[in-house]
């Protein structure tokens, strides 16, 4: 089985759930969120939850607008409805589509469906346990399964050498979260602010390389090489122990620092 194969055959389960965030948001009755309680820059009204993913993944949604939306949607999921579960998957799919297709591309085919399964079954573990006051929760909940999504592939293989911006993103140990290690970079001067926004937005929050470069006009080819050069002195400078990451700021709800959002 080819990888293009294995990503089709393992996409079913993203696939139905995706489906299943459809039904949800369609209709004369959409699962929606209420704008004028959120505020943020969402529009006063009820926003359905297919809106509310293109608003949130369009380069000028900020960060706080992020959260607060996010903080909404997990307070619903912790009610135990299980359409709001799936609401928080379908709004965050780009992003684990994003993860379950750079995963599956570095291991074997043959281990697509658990990869993905793995994906899934951890964010919906870490959705009923991510503290709403915290910051970048979306980002939180996409790290922790993109952390049990390399368990399986790892598990197969624990001499395989993940690409730097593997390495980079699992860091030394699994309670360590990816935002504290690029704002240890940056305050080691490791790699720029501007370097560990791009990397958050386009490896972990599912924004493409076209419209981050779209919204910031600048060629998305200089993009790419920027984030490359970025994500290789990363991953040198964990492995030279020169950024570590302190695991109780991990935990406090630590950010990123002021220019890196």
């Amino acid at each position: 089985m080819t990888h293009r194969q294995s990503a089709a055959c393992s996409g079913n389960a993203l696939s139905a759930a995706e489906a299943s965030f459809r039904l949800l948001t369609t209709g004369p009755h959409p699962l929606a969120v209420d704008g004028r309680l959120i505020g943020r820059g969402l529009p006063a009204r009820l926003v359905d939850l297919a809106e509310l993913r293109r608003l949130l993944l369009a380069p000028a949604a900020t960060d706080t607008l992020k959260d607060a939306a996010w903080a909404e949607l997990v307070r619903r999921a912790h009610t135990g409805d299980p359409a709001w579960v799936v609401g928080c998957v379908g709004v965050a799919m780009p992003g684990l589509k994003n993860i379950a297709a750079r995963v599956i591309r570095t291991s074997p085919a043959f281990l697509a469906d658990d990869i993905v399964s793995e994906l899934l079954t951890e964010f919906v573990a870490q959705l009923r346990r991510v503290d709403v006051q915290s910051q970048r929760i979306a980002t939180r909940l996409l790290w922790w399964a993109r952390k049990a999504a390399l368990r399986v592939r790892d598990r197969e293989s624990r001499q395989a050498q993940p690409y730097p911006a593997d390495l980079a993103m699992t860091c030394v140990g699994s309670a360590v979260d990816p935002i504290e290690v690029l704002a240890e970079a940056v305050r080691a001067k490791v790699i720029t602010p501007a370097a560990a926004a791009l990397i958050n937005a386009t490896r972990l929050e599912g924004v493409t390389l076209r419209a981050y470069a779209a919204a910031r006009s600048v060629p998305e080819d200089r993009l790419r090489k920027m984030r490359k050069a970025a994500e290789t002195r990363l991953a040198q400078a964990i492995r030279d122990g020169q950024v570590s990451a302190n695991i109780t700021g991990c935990l406090s709800g630590s950010h990123l620092p002021p220019g890196a959002s």
